[in-house]
C-alpha cells in the first residue's frame, strides 16, 4: 500500500470510480453531499447538479408526491437500512428498475450524520423477466385452450356414446323380460335359470345407471358454462320444493329435519343451488343410522363474503379414509342403500367453479356436517 494514501482516501477513490452502480451520500435530511462517477452515468446528474438537492428527486413524480423519500429514510434509520426493487428517475424524466440500498451513516460517538445510497440498474434484467413472464403466460393460456378442447372432445364423445348406448340397453331389458315369460311359459323356469336372469337384468340396470351418470356430468359441465349465477335462489322456496320431491318418493323416512335460515335469499344459479342441496338432504337421509333417530339441522349464516350452507347429521359418519376420497366419482362407501356415487363430485364441481369452497367434517358412527361457501351472497 501507498504509504502516501490513507485508507479512507483509497475507500473515497473506489467510490468515486466505481461506474455500474450509482453511489452517493446525504445528510441526514437526504440532501445529496456526495455523488460518484457510476451516479452520474445511470442517473444523467453531473456532480455539480446534483450536490446540494434533496435525494427525492430521483423518484417517480407519483412517488415524491406521496411523500416515498421521507418515508425511506425514515425506514432506513429505524431498521438499519432499506431495500427493495422498485422504479427510479433519470434527468431526463425517464424511468428505469433499480435496485436500491439505504444505509444510515453514525458517527464515532454514535450520532446519526448522513445516509449513503447505492443504486443498481436492473432495466435489462427486468426486461428479461417480464418477457419470460409474458412467454409462460402465453405458454399456460395455449395449454388452458388444448385442455379446453380436450374436455370439450371428451364430454361429446361421452354425450354420444351414452346416446347411442341407451338404445341397445333398452332393447337388452325387454329382451330379458320377453326371455323370462318365455322361459316360465314353457314350465323351464327353475331357481338356477331365475337366478342368472336376474343377476344379467340387475348388471344391465347398474349399466343402465352408468351411462344416465355419464350424461348427468357431461350435462352439468355445460350448466356450468351456461349457469345463471346472477339469479336470486330463495333458500326456504328450494328447500320445500326438494322436501316435497323426497317425501314423495319415500326417502325422508323417520328424519326430523330442523332449519334455521338466518340468511333467506342468495345470488347464485338456482337450478344448480337445487342440485347441491337436494344431494346434501338426500346424502344425510340415506345414510341415516339404523341405532337412533335422524335428526337433520340445516342452517344458513352470514360470513362476509360468503353465504354459507351447513347440513349437519347424526348418521353414519365417515372414517378418515374414506373423506380423503369422498369427491372420487363413483365413489361409494355404503352399498347398503342405492346410489351411483357422483352426487358429491357434482355438487364439489359446481362449487369448485363457482369460486365458492366445501368442507367436511365426519366421524365414524356419529355422522357428517357438510358446509358450503357460496360467493355469491345477498
Amino acid at each position: 500500500m501507498d504509504p502516501f494514501h490513507s485508507k479512507e482516501s483509497l475507500n473515497s477513490y473506489f467510490i468515486e470510480q466505481v461506474k455500474d452502480y450509482a453511489i452517493f451520500a446525504t445528510d441526514p435530511d437526504g440532501i445529496i453531499i456526495a455523488w460518484n462517477a457510476g451516479a452520474q452515468r445511470i442517473k444523467g446528474y453531473t456532480e455539480a447538479e446534483a450536490i446540494g438537492q434533496f435525494y427525492g428527486m430521483l423518484h417517480p413524480d407519483e412517488y415524491q408526491q406521496a411523500g416515498l423519500p421521507r418515508q425511506e429514510l425514515e425506514l432506513a434509520l429505524r431498521n438499519g437500512s432499506y431495500e427493495a426493487e422498485d422504479w427510479r428517475k433519470r434527468k431526463d424524466g425517464s424511468l428505469f428498475w433499480a435496485t436500491v440500498t439505504l444505509t444510515p451513516i453514525f458517527a464515532a460517538d454514535g450520532h446519526h450524520i448522513g445516509y449513503t445510497k447505492i443504486t443498481g440498474n436492473l432495466t435489462r434484467q427486468k426486461e428479461l423477466q417480464d418477457k419470460l413472464a409474458e412467454r409462460q403466460q402465453e405458454a399456460l393460456e395455449h395449454k388452458n385452450d388444448q385442455l379446453q378442447k380436450t374436455n370439450r372432445d371428451l364430454e361429446n364423445f361421452i354425450y354420444t356414446a351414452s346416446h347411442d348406448l341407451r338404445s341397445p340397453i333398452t332393447n337388452i331389458e325387454a329382451l330379458m323380460m320377453v326371455l323370462k315369460k318365455r322361459i316360465t311359459g314353457a314350465n323351464c323356469l327353475d331357481e338356477g335359470i331365475e337366478e342368472v336372469l336376474d343377476r344379467v337384468t340387475a348388471s344391465v340396470a347398474r349399466l343402465n345407471r352408468t351411462i344416465i351418470d355419464l350424461t348427468e356430468i357431461s350435462r352439468l359441465q355445460q350448466d356450468l358454462e351456461e349457469s345463471l349465477s346472477d339469479e336470486v335462489v330463495n333458500v326456504k322456496d328450494a328447500y320445500e320444493d326438494i322436501m316435497a320431491d323426497i317425501t314423495h318418493a319415500g326417502e325422508a323416512g323417520r328424519c326430523f329435519i330442523q332449519t334455521d335460515f338466518q340468511v333467506h335469499q342468495l345470488q347464485f344459479s338456482k337450478k344448480n343451488f337445487r342440485s347441491i342441496l337436494y344431494n346434501l338432504l338426500s346424502n344425510a337421509i340415506k345414510y341415516q343410522s339404523p341405532e337412533r333417530e335422524c335428526i337433520i339441522r340445516l342452517r344458513t349464516r352470514l360470513e362476509a363474503p360468503y353465504v354459507v350452507l351447513s347440513v349437519q347429521d347424526n348418521g353414519l359418519g365417515m372414517s378418515e379414509r374414506h373423506q380423503q376420497q369422498l369427491y372420487t366419482m363413483f365413489k361409494r362407501f355404503h352399498d347398503h342403500v342405492e346410489g351411483s356415487g357422483i352426487g358429491l363430485f357434482m355438487v364439489k364441481r359446481i362449487i369448485d367453479n363457482a369460486g365458492g369452497k366445501m368442507t367436511v367434517q365426519s366421524e365414524e358412527g356419529k355422522g357428517s356436517e357438510f358446509t358450503v361457501y357460496f360467493p355469491s351472497a345477498m
